[in-house]
């Protein structure tokens, strides 16, 4: 989206990608078609970005994405391990030239005890943004609307809100899917890891009873995180042994198209994130095709979701809760203001001005 829109956009004379072998393979037709160049990172430096501890990677990614400043303002879409090295930089880039990215996971506690080491995180936190920006010279925007109107954020005017963008589901529209003897499917998807509750739904699953799990098909479809998939398999072959559950595994990356038909043929969708800061994006999938969302109620996801009346937000880490909701919830209508207020026009438009320092 963001490359698209800037290359229709008249304030930018070039327009380059600057991305890792893997990346440049997905994005290779789509630059053609649009005009965009495409700079491949060398393999050794690559393997620095994206490997070793967090500041290690980070080190490196500051380091590419100052060296890249020098030709033009840089975007970060994930700034989040660069941001620490930038901090760090005794020296701010010259006047003319910025970088400027999204941070994806600024402290965010709703819901959630307050504690000696939230408080302490969150400081490290807000400091961290405020000595970036100085140094990187560009905006460092935050996908989270509660940060930036908080105590620090006010205090640190580090961090300014983008609302993310909401898939279009114009030209979609499907009813969801009935299965054999009337099941009807509740989706997973995403990066299918520990910390988005895969392990706590299966347990959840377990717990609805014969009577409860004939009455829906549980399907997964994502990438299996690699720390995760061997536990994962051992514990669905074991569920599928010992109850009726039908339960589907997709683990694959999937296209977007793809995942819009997914969701529109689900009947609920799951976002059973354990205690998650950040934004999510089953989220908006969920919300823009109009599907039944059951999610975390902490975070920012808990923060929306009751705010804007999304879905239904429970206690995700404790499977009985996810259990009961899946068997007993009957779906509202969301606010279709936050829909609105998410689109990608808004999306592009707000990081292009960042881009440019307007």
């Amino acid at each position: 989206m963001v490359l698209g829109a800037a290359v229709k956009d008249e304030r930018f004379q070039t327009v380059r990608a600057i991305v890792g072998p893997e990346m440049a393979k997905r994005l290779d037709a789509f630059t053609k078609e649009i005009g965009a160049s495409l700079e491949i990172i060398p393999t050794e430096q690559h393997a620095e970005m994206t490997s070793g501890s967090l500041f290690s990677r980070g080190r490196a990614q500051w380091r590419a994405a100052r060296q890249a400043a020098e030709q033009g303002p840089v975007f970060l879409p994930f700034f989040d391990h660069a941001v620490v090295a930038a901090a760090m930089d005794p020296t701010p880039l010259p006047y003319g030239q910025r970088v400027s990215g999204i941070i994806f996971r600024p402290p965010n506690h709703f819901g959630l005890p307050g504690s000696l080491g939230g408080s302490l995180d969150s400081v490290r936190r807000w400091v961290t943004y405020a000595l970036a920006r100085r140094v990187c010279r560009g905006a460092l925007l935050t996908l989270d609307e509660v940060a930036p109107t908080s105590r620090a954020g006010q205090t640190t005017k580090a961090l300014e809100f983008v609302a993310d963008p909401a898939p279009n589901f114009d030209l979609i529209s499907m009813e969801p899917e009935i299965r054999e003897n009337g099941r009807k499917i509740v989706l997973v998807f995403g990066a299918l890891t520990e910390r988005k509750g895969i392990f706590q739904t299966l347990d959840a699953w377990k717990l609805l009873g014969e009577d409860g799990r004939n009455k829906f098909i549980l399907r997964f479809v994502g990438r299996l995180g690699a720390d995760e998939r061997a536990r994962f398999m051992e514990k669905l072959a074991t569920l599928r042994t010992e109850t009726n559950a039908i339960i589907e595994i997709e683990d694959r990356f999937v296209t977007d198209e793809e995942l819009a038909c997914e969701v529109q043929h689900a009947a609920i969708i799951l976002a059973p994130y354990q205690n998650h800061v950040g934004s999510s994006g089953v989220l908006h999938w969920a919300v823009a095709g109009k599907r039944p969302l059951i999610a975390q109620n902490t975070g920012l996801i808990g923060f929306q979701v009751d705010r804007y009346k999304l879905g239904l937000a429970v206690d995700c880490t404790n499977p009985q809760v996810l259990s009961r909701a899946i068997s007993e919830w009957v779906p509202s209508i969301s606010d279709p203001a936050f829909e609105a207020s998410h689109t990608s026009n808004a999306f592009t438009g707000k990081i292009l001005d960042t881009v440019l320092g307007v």
